[in-house]
């Protein structure tokens, strides 16, 4: 039984498309009563209803396993305290990268001028369609409402021949570091400097946590202002540091055991870079794998668990439809396992009418015996695109409630402190990297048993540092 009831997650647990964050909605739609507009008795309404929602499953569509409303449980008071805990942040550092790339935005907007001969708004669309199509008169591409797309596909591409389109490209990345990142991070900082985002267990369509109010999982990776905007997340403790821990391939690995496909088991099995084995066949000529090679067979390998189309892959990748298309029959064809899971897995959804992970969760998905071909299509891409990526949710969450419960028997003074993805954030004493990388990793690779899922750990003194 659940140690705690969350109204707004186990309807999300009955049927994941059943959201209902407000608890006026809620009311009206599962229980036909009119909340109070008086705060009080608003709140003795919430008691009520979650005690008889508790009690009484007649009022909701058939639970999920207990496995899974256990879990989902028992995560409430880890996010809780990550959430209370919150997360360090180094105000001076926002504030100087902030008035760095205000420097450079007003920089290039300069440069633009001098190219243009006028002055315009590079974040105003209309402004810039002005600029390419009316002013330069530079051949159109996508149409749109308003004219023509300058969506930052239409300026890369632009970009090959016409140098504004690259400022306003590079214009475009200045403003978002500094308004969403350096200034934006730098309002969120409260008491103690550290900022307090909150974590959503059912607003994601794959499963995940969100991190809201701030997103700090957005915060940008690279090198150069996003690697410092990082490395302002860092302890307030002297002599204490980041430890970040990373799943490694969680997807894929998850692909490899659901469908029980020998050669993917045995790739991850041997410890070879399943990119790179993919690669080999996708281009069976090469005398050796180059890296554009490699990025190829990454992106088919995670578009295959997307559902990505041929069409789609040859946007991504650059490359003609039929050639795509070409790559994804090779990657069926050498692991033919996962073609026969998937088969397996939309004639049996046909009949039931959902889906499942490894831990028992179920999406229910409407339209796989639709007779238009766009909707069934779309149907089946989202049925097996789900017990991956809603494993992969599950594995982590199951991870991050046992790490917490270790970290509260050895009486660690380590905390976790953000959870981003496939990664997990700690801070914690120096003197105690080494046992804590012990009961991380430990914890994390045996979330699921029977699956293996190597995890990286590295440390640092602030996130940039530790993520490597």
């Amino acid at each position: 039984m659940p140690k705690f009831q969350d109204l707004k997650i186990s309807l999300a647990l009955s049927d994941s498309k059943r959201k209902i964050s407000d608890f006026r909605e809620y009311a009206e739609r599962i229980h036909e009563y009119a909340a109070s507009d008086d705060a009080v008795t608003e709140a003795f309404e919430r008691a009520y209803f979650a005690d008889k929602d508790f009690r009484d499953e007649k009022e909701m569509l058939p639970p999920p396993g207990d496995a899974v409303a256990a879990l989902e449980s028992e995560l409430l008071p880890v996010l809780a305290q990550m959430e209370a805990t919150g997360v360090h942040a180094d105000a001076k550092e926002l504030r100087d990268i902030g008035e760095e790339l205000r420097e450079k935005s007003k920089n290039l907007e300069l440069e633009m001028i001098d190219l243009i001969g006028e002055p315009f708004n590079p974040n105003s669309a209309k402004q810039v369609q002005y600029v390419l199509f009316d002013k330069l008169k530079i051949p159109s591409g996508k149409k749109i409402k308003t004219g023509f797309s300058v969506d930052s596909d239409t300026l890369e591409e632009i970009g090959k021949n016409y140098a504004i389109a690259n400022l306003i490209l590079e214009y475009r990345s200045y403003e978002k570091l500094r308004a969403t990142y350096a200034e934006g991070l730098l309002k969120e900082i409260g008491e103690g400097g550290r900022i307090h985002t909150t974590y959503n267990q059912v607003a994601t369509s794959t499963g995940r946590l969100s991190s809201e109010s701030p997103n700090l999982q957005n915060v940008p990776s690279g090198e150069g202002y996003p690697a410092r905007i990082k490395g302002c997340f860092r302890p307030a403790e002297a002599g204490w540091k980041y430890l970040v821990a990373d799943y490694s391939q969680i997807e894929l690995r998850i692909l490899a055991h659901l469908s029980s496909d020998g050669a993917l088991l045995n790739a991850f099995e041997l410890g070879r870079d399943i990119h790179a084995e993919t690669a080999k066949f996708l281009f069976p000529t090469a005398k050796e794998i180059s890296k554009d090679m490699r990025r190829i067979a990454k992106t088919v390998n995670f578009g295959v668990i997307y559902g990505i189309t041929g069409f789609g892959l040859s946007k991504t990748i650059g490359t003609s439809p039929a050639e795509a298309t070409g790559y994804i029959a090779a990657f069926f064809e050498r692991y033919s396992g996962v073609r026969a899971y998937y088969d397996a897995l939309l004639e049996k959804a046909r009949t039931t009418g959902y889906v499942e992970t490894a831990l028992g969760r179920k999406r229910f998905v409407k339209g796989l015996n639709d007779s238009n071909q766009n909707i069934r299509k779309g149907a089946e891409r989202e049925a097996t695109n789900m017990p991956v990526q809603w494993t992969a949710a599950d594995v982590v969450k199951r991870a991050m409630v046992s790490v917490a419960e270790r970290l509260k028997r050895g009486k660690f003074e380590s905390r976790m402190i953000m959870q981003v993805h496939d990664e997990l954030v700690f801070e914690g004493p120096e003197s105690e990297m080494p046992d804590l990388e012990i009961l991380v990793r430990e914890a994390m690779e045996t979330a699921l048993p029977g699956y293996r899922l190597p995890v990286d750990i590295a440390t640092g003194s602030n996130w940039a540092s530790a993520k490597g």
